[in-house]
């Protein structure tokens, strides 16, 4: 698909860096519990800790990396950090001890996903035809890692233990620092252009777009992260079904993301990336609703294709938007992406510990019904106040 050998090395190390959070943080939780002696208390501390630190950190150094420090130094940094909490991991016997290497280190590393996701933006505009086309194939190439790393790195876990795993973990993560390192190109800023960043702030109207822009994505990124982690309870508590199905059911729907993401940045020249991302929550919804009034395996199954294109779209063209918002700020707009991510994972957790305790676990779906509604609501809106202010989406050509 390409020929640039940079741009091919881009792809790889977006899935090598997926790669390395699929092995660790699908564990993180487990350990968290099973090794450290967690309560659900202690274990809901740490998460909201280690998130609020990470989107703090992390959103600093993104702001800094837009005026005058450099993104290569910045992402390999965070990756020495992951490195660091990945191998801490391995020794750790306290809870407390946990939860500071991961406020300490893990906040840094969080910084990674953005800078790589800006320094290849950048980079595809300067040398690459479709940028969003481009950003689409890294994040596929992040989805597949997720297909079977944590697969992967429960198996390892089942054979050899945790520490088996975390160390698998840091091998990844020290390729990938290899890598970068060697290869990845340090896209460096004029001294014109950082002084005439630092000195051009965001317009209160751009501001008002992006927070709303951003709770649009926070809604709809909480209502799937929401199904994944009440889907294992709904079906072996209150189904009662065949423990396989899972396994089916996300494979099916990780599958269905990838080749829409491959395609969402040529979708989107012809649709529209703001009316796409608009069918992509439709999809969503409609996912939901069929997975409200159905049971069988097979309609559950089938519906993966409408969870699929959901997710594959969002994925892809969400981070794009910001992107194209904020141009002269790729390192802010690519981290603030990330952390709405983080966000709405710590909101689906704490929704599903509230939901399922009020009522019951298939009452998520209705949550996740509504906060697609309400996400389609808020881009449409979004979408009515972009066109009346004339702000326009297009890659950054310089």
């Amino acid at each position: 698909m390409y020929k640039d050998k940079t741009a091919i090395l881009f792809i790889f190390t977006a899935f090598v860096a997926g790669l390395c959070g699929a092995f660790f943080y699908p564990l993180s939780s487990l350990f968290i519990v099973e090794e450290l002696g967690a309560t659900p208390m202690m274990l809901s501390l740490y998460m909201v800790l280690a998130v609020m630190s990470s989107v703090a950190v992390s959103q600093f150094l993104a702001s800094q990396s837009d005026k005058n420090w450099p993104r290569k130094a910045i992402l390999v940094t965070a990756l020495i950090s992951y490195f660091i909490t990945v191998v801490s991991f391995i020794f750790v016997r306290e809870y407390w001890v946990g939860v500071a290497i991961a406020t300490m280190f893990g906040s840094i590393s969080g910084a990674a996903f953005g800078q790589l996701f800006a320094m290849g933006r950048e980079y595809a505009d300067e040398n690459v035809e479709d940028s969003t086309t481009f950003l689409s194939t890294m994040r596929a190439g992040m989805a597949i890692a997720w297909v079977f790393g944590p697969p992967a790195a429960f198996i390892i876990k089942a054979s050899f233990g945790f520490g088996t795993a975390f160390a698998v973990s840091a091998l990844i993560v020290s390729i990938a620092i290899g890598v970068i390192l060697r290869y990845l190109p340090d896209c460096k800023k004029s001294v014109e252009q950082t002084e005439h960043n630092s000195r051009k702030p965001l317009s209160a109207t751009k501001v008002g777009l992006i927070a709303l822009y951003c709770f649009a994505m926070a809604l709809a990124f909480a209502a799937n992260n929401l199904y994944i982690t009440s889907m294992p309870l709904y079906l072996s508590q209150e189904l009662q079904v065949d423990s396989n199905w899972l396994g089916f059911l996300f494979g099916a729907g990780a599958l269905c993301e990838i080749p829409v993401m491959l395609w969402a940045g040529r979708l989107s020249d012809k649709v529209g990336t703001i009316k796409l991302l608009v069918m992509g929550i439709v999809s969503g919804a409609l996912f939901y609703v069929v997975m409200l009034t159905n049971t069988s395996f097979v309609a559950m199954l089938c519906a993966q294709l409408l969870n699929g294109f959901f997710i594959g779209v969002c994925a892809t063209l969400g981070m794009v938007v910001l992107q194209d918002m904020m141009r002269d700020r790729l390192g802010t707009a690519s981290t603030l992406f990330t952390n709405l991510l983080n966000v709405s994972a710590l909101i689906a957790s704490l929704s599903l510990g509230v939901v399922g305790e009020l009522y019951n676990y298939y009452s998520t779906l209705y949550v996740s019904l509504f906060g697609s509604l309400a996400a389609i609501v808020l881009l449409v809106l979004f979408n009515l106040r972009l066109r009346h202010t004339g702000e326009t989406l297009k890659p950054a050509k310089a």
